[in-house]
């Protein structure tokens, strides 16, 4: 039986941690300072009108090809990134006079293989004798293939052994190790692969190699075949190659894989053109929500038939909690771009004060909000961010919105939202915009003096080998990604792939498995990683190899600067002026805090005396 004292110390008790409960939740909510943005940096960098060169722009980049052929803006671009100038010229008429005019070092020599389909014998000696000279020559598309079978020296000059077939089926596609980052990739073509996966061309030119080239990306062909013809692994179809000659190199692309991939590729081919690498990365990972959470309720009848709830409760109690323990699992810092109203025709009233919970959900989590320029169906862009202002102001938040997010369809109409001083008439805090992920895009630059803009480069609801092939590319090149996951189609889903049950899965598996290799640069949200944005774009970096001593010296920076660091086969053993960490084998992020740095290297393979 329960005397009364031990019934009066049972209830006392019961108070007490009901007492402590609730004044735990009453402290936290009242320590929730929701409406301070955390994440936005208190001191703006701007756009430097002059800047110093990086380490690669001693050297000469000669562009041989057209301008309007597609490549021509993937290698700008790059250059950019670099700080290099690149000289264009349409032919390769007049480029043995050239290469007197060229350093002792050598000039990269970027060459469209098309150019070399008249007059092949006269350009393939002077590239030969280019590249026997010290010359590195990059043949960012190869020649066609009649016109390689039918020149010798050219086969020589590219280091091709025999020419098999025009065209093979191939069964896997073998990215190398030590080429660009993330490690040895696979790319495996069959009958059952899905083809949105398996989205990279899988029949290409078979082109044997000679004994003195190296290979970093190679095609597969079926067992059966391999048998058939008795072959080798070096006998398969190369793909990504560089072949020596004298005391230069050549360096050739076996399909369009720079129009895809041309940044990380380029640095790549650098980094094995010369006995270490050092460049400026953003050092930046960044997860962006868009349309979140949706504070009209647009599509209440399909959500009641495919969720079973409301838009409201399905954003608060399912979308949220699943984006959260989404990003804790790999340390993701979210970005929320707010959408009023995901179109300009919803013909409900937005429940605007929800918000407020969202922003204390937000600072909970160490997430930040952003804001949504344009809407889907917004034919007069201007008025829909007024829209969206007007009634965010009725909560008079004093939450500062640095980031906004633009579909598409807007960026076009982008520019009408910017005033003569280059900043946005609406939300005027805004100090970077995220483009929708498109492929082809650039993905860094300065939209104005007083904006940059950061494109996404991946959907988190996909990853096919086209995306694999993107993402080790813009980290090797960048040390960067913005992954965007739209909930709009989660919202308005047309089939069942569209509905969360489904969407849900892929968003946590991808950002989980294929960042991985990438997990030395950090996770920011898009505030963050704007100071980062313009530090890289303003600053540049030069560097002095003098035994295993490499001295740094950088410019532009306010702040940290983040480098990484890629060498051949010597471990980094102490650094001043900074810190490091290891990305992968052979390469390093640094990260430093001084305008100078000393690094020393130790090789791996140690020296023993008996």
């Amino acid at each position: 039986m329960l005397s009364k004292r031990n019934f009066f110390m049972m209830l006392t008790m019961f108070f007490v941690v009901l007492a402590l409960f609730l004044s735990s939740v009453v402290l936290k909510e009242y320590h929730n300072d929701y409406d301070v943005n955390h994440m936005a940096e208190l001191q703006v960098i701007e756009k430097k009108e002059s800047f110093g060169t990086d380490d690669e722009s001693e050297l000469q980049f000669l562009y041989f090809g057209q301008g309007d052929n597609g490549y021509f803006s993937v290698i700008n671009e790059w250059a950019e990134y670099r700080k290099i100038g690149v000289t264009t010229f349409t032919s390769l008429n007049g480029a043995d006079r050239i290469i007197g005019a060229s350093d002792s070092n050598g000039a990269y020599w970027l060459v469209d293989g098309e150019l070399l389909k008249t007059n092949t014998e006269k350009y393939t000696k002077t590239l030969t004798d280019y590249v026997r000279k010290g010359g590195v020559v990059i043949f960012y598309r190869m020649p066609p293939y009649e016109t390689i079978k039918d020149s010798e020296e050219l086969k020589s000059l590219l280091g091709i052994q025999q020419l098999r077939a025009k065209s093979v089926e191939l069964r896997e596609i073998r990215i190398y190790s030590g080429f660009m980052l993330g490690g040895e990739t696979h790319y495996f073509f069959d009958e059952e692969k899905d083809p949105e996966v398996a989205d990279i061309e899988s029949v290409i030119p078979w082109y044997d190699i000679s004994s003195r080239t190296k290979t970093y990306m190679v095609g597969i062909i079926p067992i059966e075949q391999r048998k058939a013809l008795n072959l080798e692994n070096e006998d398969m179809p190369a793909i990504i190659w560089r072949s020596s000659m004298g005391k230069g190199s050549v360096f050739a692309v076996n399909g369009d894989y720079i129009m895809t991939a041309g940044i990380g590729i380029l640095d790549a081919m650098l980094y094995e053109s010369k006995e270490y690498s050092l460049y400026s990365v953003v050092n930046a990972q960044n997860l962006c929500i868009v349309g979140f959470p949706d504070l009209t309720n647009e599509n209440e009848k399909q959500m009641a038939e495919v969720y079973g709830m409301t838009t409201e409760q399905f954003c608060r109690d399912i979308l949220w909690p699943s984006f959260v323990s989404a990003a804790e699992k790999s340390d993701w810092k979210i970005t929320s771009f707010v959408s009023v109203k995901q179109k300009d025709s919803a013909k409900t009233e937005p429940k605007t004060n929800s918000l407020v919970d969202y922003l204390k959900y937000f600072n909970e989590e160490s997430a930040e909000a952003g804001v949504s320029l344009g809407r889907i169906d917004s034919s007069d862009i201007r008025a829909s961010v007024k829209d969206e202002k007007t009634e965010l102001e009725k909560l008079k938040l004093n939450y500062l919105f640095t980031g906004g997010y633009v579909r598409n369809e807007n960026k076009d109409k982008l520019r009408n939202l910017l005033n003569s001083n280059g900043q946005p008439d609406y939300f005027g805090d805004i100090r970077t915009v995220v483009g929708e992920f498109e492929k082809g895009e650039r993905t860094l630059y300065w939209l104005t003096d007083k904006l940059t803009c950061q494109n996404a480069t991946a959907d988190a609801y996909r990853h096919s080998y086209l995306d694999s092939l993107m993402l080790k590319s813009v980290e090797t090149s960048l040390g960067y990604s913005v992954v965007q996951v739209d909930i709009y189609r989660v919202l308005n889903p047309e089939n069942e792939k569209d509905q969360w049950q489904n969407l849900a899965d892929k968003l946590a598996a991808n950002i989980d498995t294929y960042w991985k290799p990438f997990s030395a640069f950090d996770k920011t949200t898009v505030s963050q990683s704007d100071k980062r944005v313009r530090n890289f774009l303003n600053g540049s970096v030069k560097s002095v190899k003098d035994g295993n001593r490499i001295s740094v010296k950088t410019e532009g920076f306010n702040g940290e600067a983040y480098l990484l660091l890629r060498t051949h086969g010597e471990q980094l053993d102490e650094m001043t002026g900074g810190s490091y960490k290891k990305v992968e084998e052979d390469a390093y992020l640094l990260t430093l805090t001084s305008d100078t740095a000393e690094i020393t290297l130790k090789s791996d393979i140690e020296l023993y005396y008996k």
